[in-house]
């Protein structure tokens, strides 16, 4: 079996599937559970390898975003499913678009081209949805239940199988680059209380879509807290280059790093998304009465 495909627990058909460069954007890590496969971002090399490995029988997405359903056409001949809310955005990429507030932008024309020619994300028809607190059954008798983590994205889901206290978190993925909410579906409050759900579940063992395997109950509180702080610490970051008088505008404070640190590919998707986190953190921000909108721009309150 390849090095990249590992199992979790003896004796039982769930195995982790880190994606191509350590499961880092544009890839992303998978799940193997009895006959299914959570997400398919890992390459379209290792998808190949999965299915002549694993009789996998059905393909379950996580959330929308692109670099969880890339090469899913490796398993065109297999039925599809996802979160009820997720299905028309995967059945219309399209709609990919407005979500990340591409449209009409210099960006548009690049990322269409990124997405058809560089990770093969299509249209997908989706066979079947689920919802928060289903249960499905994977393989045999694995009983795994669904439960809705919003924030990341709209219909975010992770995966739960309660005996093993084990669970998929998708993408509360315990990154040192932290939380992602660049998508106009993102929002920051629904972000922290899915870690704050996701920590009451006192999980022994996760996988994640981008920083992979997890063991131990002291150590997942222990990340999950670090990564829900990643908010706080972002938000300190905003309040630092805002002042009384001068005005200024979520544009005004990309490249700050304040959330990337590097813009390590097609940047002008990144500085978008960056701009819509920034622009989340202000809305945050004058909800709390810390600043204040000044013309066009916001000042301290």
């Amino acid at each position: 079996m390849n090095d990249y495909i590992i199992p979790i627990f003896k004796d039982l058909d769930i195995y982790f599937i880190q994606g191509k460069k350590k499961g880092k954007v544009p890839y992303s890590n998978s799940l193997v559970i009895g006959d299914h496969l959570i997400d398919t971002g890992i390459s379209s090399v290792r998808l190949k390898r999965v299915k002549k490995t694993f009789s996998i029988k059905k393909i379950i997405f996580s959330h929308w975003h692109d670099d969880h359903i890339r090469d899913s056409k490796i398993f065109s001949d297999l039925p599809f499913y996802c979160h009820v809310d997720t299905r028309p955005i995967i059945e219309n990429i399209d709609k990919l678009l407005d979500l990340y507030d591409l449209r009409g932008t210099k960006a548009e024309k690049t990322f269409k081209v990124w997405l058809s020619d560089q990770i093969d994300v299509y249209d997908t028809e989706i066979e079947g949805v689920f919802k928060s607190k289903d249960i499905i059954t994977m393989g045999d008798d694995l009983q795994v239940q669904v439960i809705s983590t919003p924030g990341h994205s709209i219909g975010h889901c992770s995966f739960y199988i309660p005996k093993l206290r084990f669970a998929f978190l998708g993408d509360i993925d315990l990154s040192t680059f932290g939380p992602w909410y660049g998508g106009k579906d993102s929002n920051i409050a629904d972000f922290k209380q899915s870690i704050d759900k996701v920590k009451e579940l006192n999980l022994k063992t996760v996988v994640t879509g981008h920083s992979g395997l997890f063991r131990g109950e002291k150590l997942i509180k222990t990340e999950l807290e670090r990564y829900k702080n990643i908010f706080s610490e972002r938000e300190a970051k905003i309040l630092q280059y805002l002042s009384k008088e001068e005005q200024k505008k979520p544009k005004d404070l990309l490249e700050k790093n304040i959330i990337y640190k590097r813009y390590f590919f097609f940047k002008p998707f990144l500085l978008a998304m960056e701009k819509t986190m920034i622009k989340k953190h202000f809305d945050e921000l004058n909800k709390k009465n810390r600043i204040k909108r000044k013309n066009e721009g916001f000042v301290l309150a």
